[in-house]
């Protein structure tokens, strides 16, 4: 079976851990430094900000972006769940804009109208690692005076007109879960150029602490290990040469399998770099299970794409209930029962995605196409 995912720990990987064992400093030191500085630089951002997941990412930046009890956030209904728990979690109600059929993005012609007295912050989601359109997106902020986070867990290296994905709103968040382009097994990363938002998230990762055994701030236990920074600081040097590998499967994929009428292939808009996180297909949705089926009998991992969208996640209609939701009691009224999101409802019934990786081998990418192609046949 040619795997969904492969991540790749090499030598490299090994001895940096190797070293850190050998240094007797494993909690968050001098190697999660040394990571934020060279990620920020790969970003482009005056501040990294290490810390435990991707999840943890985003909660840490709602919170020092001002995101409180109460607040809303305005967001993708096409994402990994994070999307929404990073909210939730923070007390604020997630408002969903529906996408646009291209790149599955939010659509910023629908933003304005989801704007109430209560939006505290934007979050655009990159989803498959395709930037989000971000210029009118960022217009509609700055008139709303909004902070901007993008969640570019899966858009490690993508760019949007030249800039990176996670220099370009107020904030970002990256995940470093095993399956993304660059990995630490489990950790997360905000970048920003504001000094106060770098700090707030600094202190909140680390219990609120301003000096030892001194808490001014509620926060958490959102660390990152040494292990975990010196994974990342090979994985990084690694990140663009992987990422030019994904674009490679990516061009083969879209260009042998280009004849076949009844998918519709990811794009890549003429502004946007693409980092390939995931090769997304769409098809008809009363047969996208049963392709999925036939590609795994034929020895090629496949998976359905977010197949129920954020809106209509069992817990979202069940905020209120206290064995379901410890924070219940702030969302005593919330309901998503009569939320309709049309294309990003259909969009979760037609996408799936094929293995794309930068170790794919030539013979297995071929094995791929083959399979997809015989699917069709």
């Amino acid at each position: 079976m040619i795997r969904i995912a492969r991540p790749v720990l090499g030598e490299e990987e090994i001895n940096a851990v190797r070293q850190v064992l050998q240094s007797g400093q494993i909690a968050q030191g001098p190697k999660v430094k040394e990571f934020e500085e060279k990620f920020a630089q790969y970003i482009g951002t005056k501040y990294a900000v290490a810390v435990s997941n991707g999840t943890a990412a985003l909660q840490l930046a709602l919170i020092a972006l001002g995101v409180r009890p109460g607040d809303e956030v305005i967001t993708s209904p096409l994402s990994f769940f994070a999307s929404a728990s990073s909210i939730l979690l923070i007390g604020a109600k997630p408002v969903f804009v529906d996408v646009e059929e291209r790149t599955y993005n939010m659509d910023p012609t629908k933003i304005r109208d989801a704007i109430t007295p209560k939006t505290k912050a934007i979050m655009v989601v990159h989803l498959h690692g395709h930037p989000a359109d971000m210029d009118p997106i960022l217009e509609i902020a700055r008139e709303e005076n909004l902070p901007v986070l993008e969640d570019a867990a899966q858009a490690h290296g993508a760019k949007y007109k030249g800039k990176m994905a996670g220099s370009l709103g107020d904030a970002a968040a990256f995940s470093f879960y095993a399956t993304k382009n660059m990995t630490t097994g489990e950790g997360g990363m905000v970048t920003t150029n504001s000094e106060e938002i770098a700090e707030m998230v600094s202190l909140l990762r680390h219990h609120g602490q301003t000096s030892r055994y001194v808490h001014k701030y509620l926060g958490y236990n959102m660390r990152m290990t040494e292990f975990q920074a010196a994974i990342g600081l090979v994985q990084l040097k690694k990140l663009d040469s992987n990422n030019m590998r994904r674009r490679e499967i990516a061009k083969r994929y879209s260009g042998e399998l280009s004849d076949l009428k009844e998918l519709i292939l990811p794009i890549e808009e003429p502004w946007a770099k693409h980092s390939w996180h995931l090769y997304a297909i769409r098809t008809e949705k009363d047969r996208r299970d049963s392709i999925i089926s036939k590609l795994r009998e034929l020895g090629v991992d496949a998976r359905p794409t977010y197949p129920i969208p954020l809106h209509k996640q069992p817990i979202m209609e069940r905020l209120n209930d206290g064995n379901r939701n410890f924070l219940a009691r702030i969302f005593p009224s919330i309901s998503y029962a009569n939320v309709s999101l049309p294309i990003a409802e259909k969009l979760t019934n037609e996408l799936f995605y094929i293995p794309i990786y930068h170790n794919l081998t030539e013979k297995e990418v071929s094995k791929v196409i083959d399979s997809v192609r015989k699917v069709f046949s």
